[in-house]
């Protein structure tokens, strides 16, 4: 019974430090300016423009597809100034510019959307995620997060000897 509950929270330690890390990663390179880890970012819902296909939380994965391929009804995301804004295109110009439009907005954007604003074309949605992230930028909870992952490490270096 011991081993198996050692086994089970050996897997867990070890899926939840893969985790972290992959998240850091993809973080990292989704910095606008900032070379894209194999052509993905990532970023975390913070408005309600997008109900009821994106919701506050979540966490949307985006994908660097060519700018002359994107079309009406795709979701994509693009900087507006210094914010990055993610909502639908719901037109294509004839100056190869796009007009946007959040799902739970009335209007559309103000702002065309150019091939040097935008960023990528949303893949995934993965629900609730963003609150994670986050909480990540708390550093209690980062510095705990880090602390579990060193005594993950420490744990296998341990079980070794």
């Amino acid at each position: 019974m011991y081993n198996k509950k050692y086994q089970l929270l050996n897997v867990l330690a070890t899926i939840f430090v893969a985790f972290v890390v992959l998240l850091a990663i993809l973080n990292f390179f989704s910095e606008p300016n900032r070379k894209s880890i194999f052509g993905y970012r990532g970023y975390t819902v913070i408005s309600g423009s997008m109900v009821p296909a994106l919701q506050i939380g979540d966490y949307v994965i985006l994908k660097e597809e060519p700018f002359q391929q994107l079309k009406e009804e795709d979701i994509i995301t693009f900087k507006n100034d210094r914010i990055i804004v993610t909502h639908r295109v719901v037109h294509l110009t004839s100056k190869n510019q796009l007009i946007t439009r959040g799902d739970a907005n009335a209007v559309d954007d103000l702002l065309e959307v150019t091939d040097q604003e935008y960023i990528g074309k949303v893949q995934w949605r993965i629900p609730f995620l963003g609150y994670f992230m986050i909480l990540m930028q708390n550093p209690l909870f980062f510095s705990v997060s880090l602390a579990l992952i060193a005594i993950r490490f420490v744990f296998l270096w341990i079980i070794k000897i």
